[in-house]
């Protein structure tokens, strides 16, 4: 009877794992483009923080012209007495939830550029406009909301640009 064969790998120690090539962003580290929706998901964290902080604004702001349960026709005569200032005061209540939501599109595009290893200010753009464009379907598809995503694009490149310089110079 012929001898028994064992397998080679079964009788032989196991052979040391080869050390990891350490690439320019080392091993670990994602590909760049993982970086967008890590943003996003920054942004939106933000802005679910800042968003009960501006509604209080907007409505303080409002308050001054605007006294509580007003009725249609009641806001009509505030409009008509003072048409320069309901106007401004409901353009300043306005603008307010949409300097959170800037802000935190901002902070998003700061963390990519800041500490993804091989991101670019691209990466903020990206980010900010999948951003925009995830409040666009939240909101129910408003078309005002679209209007938004330019400017969103805008505040992720300039604070992934920032947070690429600080990386640079650390």
């Amino acid at each position: 009877m012929a001898t028994r064969r064992h397998l080679p790998i079964l009788q032989s120690s196991p052979a040391p794992a080869p050390a990891p090539v350490a690439a320019e962003g080392g091993a670990d580290e994602p590909p760049p483009w993982h970086w967008i929706p890590l943003g996003s998901v920054v942004s939106v964290v933000a802005f679910a923080l800042l968003a009960q902080g501006a509604a209080t604004l907007s409505t303080r702001i409002l308050a001054r012209v605007y006294r509580p349960n007003l009725s249609v026709a009641d806001i009509a005569a505030v409009r008509r007495a003072s048409p320069a200032s309901a106007y401004a005061t409901e353009l300043v209540a306005g603008s307010v939830p949409l300097l959170a939501l800037l802000a935190s599109v901002g902070l998003g595009g700061y963390f990519i550029g800041r500490y993804g290893a091989r991101t670019n200010a691209r990466h903020g753009t990206l980010s900010g406009a999948c951003t925009a464009v995830l409040f666009w379907l939240v909101t129910g598809r408003l078309t005002t909301m679209l209007a938004v995503v330019p400017f969103a694009m805008a505040a992720g490149w300039a604070a992934a640009h920032v947070g690429n310089r600080l990386r640079d110079r650390a």
